[in-house]
């Protein structure tokens, strides 16, 4: 939304004088109880969307601006069901962005000291950084030695991984771990070389594990080739210091992860 060209927030046509809903998002815990015992036991837990609420103050110069043109300059970017983004700058996390659909725009035109209450449903709860971060390595054999990634956000994050060849043999087994193998540990039946490289990517809704031709495009689905240990997930950063590693069974190979800090809350 256009501000002033100055660095004074007195001189901006819309204020900020407030915005709710940064705090995490209460979560929904579900529990089932016991036939004869006390207590319950937990059965699964969900963060649902997030609602946040901006009080906007309309603030013409009168020269150019009223209450009015104001009034229509903010419909112009609120007006419900429209989609909407929303980006924080701060001086202690990360630019991110969140996007949402403007759920009501509320306001009383006759009060003389004007407030826009403008309601943001966020399906997806959780405030993403602006750029993803790009880590690169080469690949080990089983037991080599493991990259540390120090994760900075609050959530789990999904990662994306491109493996490419760089010397022969072409391996036939491809597998990322981080922490404990018991917990993370995947791995498909794949190779690369000089046309195919690998790409899994474990994001929540987007998953998927192929081989991507260099030079046609052309995707190969490689979901069927899969092996996991029972009760494994498929890799996720957890807030903190993660020990990355891709494993494969021949020859020498390129990785790049790539992801996304993500924060439960401002």
């Amino acid at each position: 939304m256009p501000l002033s060209e100055g660095s004074r927030a007195e001189s901006d046509l819309i204020q900020i004088r407030n915005i709710s809903g940064l705090n995490p998002v209460k979560a929904s815990v579900t529990t089932s109880p016991y036939g004869s015992v006390d207590g319950a036991s937990f059965t699964g837990s969900s963060v649902l969307s997030r609602n946040i609420v901006l009080t906007l103050h309309p603030n013409p110069d009168w020269d150019n601006w009223t209450y009015e043109t104001v009034r229509q300059l903010i419909y112009s970017y609120f007006m419900p069901k429209r989609n909407t983004r929303l980006v924080f700058f701060s001086d202690d996390v990360v630019p991110v962005e969140i996007s949402g659909v403007v759920e009501s725009v509320e306001v009383n035109p006759f009060s003389k000291d004007q407030e826009f209450l403008v309601s943001i449903v966020c399906p997806y709860p959780y405030f993403t950084s602006l750029d993803p971060i790009v880590v690169t390595g080469q690949t080990v054999r089983a037991g080599g030695a493991v990259v540390p990634i120090e994760y900075n956000g609050t959530i789990e994050t999904g990662i994306n991984v491109k493996v490419t060849a760089v010397t022969a043999p072409n391996p036939t087994d491809i597998g990322i771990q981080i922490g404990d193998p018991a917990l993370t540990y995947f791995a498909t039946l794949a190779s690369v070389d000089t046309s195919t490289y690998f790409e899994m990517n474990s994001v929540a809704m987007r998953k998927y594990v192929q081989n991507v031709g260099i030079g046609s495009g052309v995707i190969t689905n490689l979901l069927s080739k899969i092996h996991v240990q029972e009760g494994s997930a498929w890799p996720l950063l957890q807030p903190g210091e993660n020990e990355f590693t891709v494993v494969t069974d021949q020859g020498a190979q390129d990785w790049e992860l790539t992801y996304f800090e993500r924060f439960g809350g401002l």
